[in-house]
């Protein structure tokens, strides 16, 4: 669900910036990495991560540079706000008048001085200056980088404060205005606040632990033997939490035999509304994307002999969907069709026992893990969001059978894509009807139900998500 939100939707194209990727590979920094992907992000609305792996291979990152540069890059975009601010106080110029480049090296230079401990100041400030040497920029805007992220060391203890509060003492949100308010409005200002300032952490790592081939406490176990630190999830029964790792994925033990899964609590707990299975069901993940749900629904349909059959147009999804098939499930048997929605339920005369909708969406609930999304979403993109999304339930509406489930998801916290296109389903379609989702969701999670429907707000182990269950009635 949450690769299908970072598609968002595109913007008109600004100014470029100083030092665009080249196409040839060339060995940089990872300050430079950081700092020409969000100037790549400012121009492009593009995905973070999309645009942050082309930048990461171009520039010939090792393993520790790029896990720098991924922090300095999600970090600057967690505390963009308190950033700006101290960076204006710095500047005796507006801030849109500096170059794309050497803006975004500031903010990337002050991020480290004021948010990381572990980097020495001095490094701060002379890498970034080394970045903007090699964006061929001019030695006066070397220096002009020098001099204030000098100037903010030595004025770090009274610029420390405007890092977390603005001149007015409310606390910094980092968050759009729009979205705030949105969310004040809708879950009350207490909770407003305790969102926004969850998403300004860095949020834990999650697996989903393949329950076909082994135990959540033999993979413990196995990680435990590591040395790292690991937890039993606080909802998902197959859940674990790595809360300080961060070193990357694949040198985990068992990842390569398929022991588990990156994938946060809630999304582990979307496919459990499909149950109980039907012996000998047909299934349809019908936005399938990398394949999350999919082996969520294969663990789910586990010695039932369920038959999945799963869909996704996007060719590079596809490849990623087989790989992770085959790492999870070698011996699984699921049909991936090579084509959108619309084409295959035109063309399918089959009817399935359980539906799964994983619409994309805004991915407001996910801005957390996903912090760009903030950043370039605006208020009038949920209407737009939400055309597309009725528009995937009515072309699976007619592919459930009678008495069947269809399930609708998102990963957005937002009305108009969740409750209003409910709302607007069941009304245009009256053999279906709505059903609580309690009775489905393991005894932790089913707090997190409101108004029948599955809807965690964003959490320390859990993003925001919606989930509907509904059922279509029986000839």
């Amino acid at each position: 669900m949450a690769a299908q939100a970072r598609k968002g939707i595109k913007r008109p194209k600004t100014a470029r910036s100083a030092a665009p990727a080249k196409q040839q590979k060339t060995a940089q920094t990872a300050r430079f990495a950081a700092i020409e992907t969000l100037c790549q992000l400012e121009r492009t609305c593009l995905p973070a991560d999309v645009l942050f792996d082309s930048v990461a291979g171009q520039c010939m990152l090792i393993e520790s540079d790029r896990h720098l540069a991924m922090n300095i890059l999600y970090g600057v975009l967690r505390q963009r706000q308190a950033l700006e601010s101290v960076l204006q106080t710095l500047c005796n110029q507006p801030l849109a008048k500096i170059k794309p480049f050497v803006h975004q090296a500031l903010l990337t230079g002050l991020y480290q001085i004021f948010f990381l401990d572990r980097i020495p100041e001095s490094a701060a400030v002379n890498e970034s200056v080394k970045a903007v040497q090699a964006a061929h920029l001019p030695k006066n805007l070397h220096g002009f980088v020098n001099a204030v992220l000098r100037e903010s060391i030595r004025r770090k203890e009274l610029l420390m404060p405007m890092t977390y509060h603005d001149r007015e003492g409310a606390p910094f949100l980092n968050h759009p205005d729009w979205m705030v308010n949105r969310w004040t409005e809708r879950f009350g200002k207490e909770e407003a606040r305790r969102i926004c300032m969850g998403n300004n952490q860095q949020s834990p790592l999650i697996l989903n632990v393949n329950t076909c081939i082994t135990t959540q406490a033999s993979v413990k176990a196995a990680i435990e033997q590591e040395g790292i630190q690991v937890h039993a999830g606080n909802y998902s029964p197959d859940a674990l939490i790595l809360p300080d790792f961060h070193g990357a994925i694949n040198r985990l033990p068992g990842f390569a035999a398929g022991h588990f899964q990156v994938q946060d609590e809630a999304a582990q707990l979307l496919p459990q509304l499909l149950s109980k299975v039907r012996q000998d069901g047909l299934y349809l993940d019908a936005c399938a994307g990398l394949g999350g749900k999919t082996s969520n629904l294969i663990q789910l349909g586990h010695g039932s002999n369920i038959t999945i059959i799963a869909v996704e147009p996007d060719a590079q999804r596809r490849q990623k969907f087989r790989e992770n098939m085959q790492r999870l499930h070698p011996d699984t048997s699921v049909t991936l069709v090579e084509k959108d929605l619309q084409h295959f339920a035109t063309d399918c005369e089959l009817r399935f026992d359980g539906v799964l909708v994983d619409a994309p969406c805004s991915g407001t609930g996910v801005t957390g893990r996903h912090p760009d999304i903030r950043w370039n979403r605006k208020q009038s993109d949920l209407i737009r969001y939400q055309q597309i999304q009725r528009m995937l339930l009515s072309q699976t509406a007619g592919l459930v059978a009678a008495d069947g489930i269809l399930v609708y998801a998102t990963c957005s916290l937002e009305p108009e894509e969740n409750e209003e296109v409910i709302k607007l389903f069941l009304a245009d379609h009256p053999d279906y009807t709505l059903e609580d989702c309690t009775p489905f969701l393991p005894i932790p999670a089913q707090d997190l139900v409101r108004e029948s429907c599955f809807a965690p707000n964003p959490g320390p182990s859990i993003d925001g998500f919606f989930g509907a269950r509904l059922r279509r009635k029986g000839e």
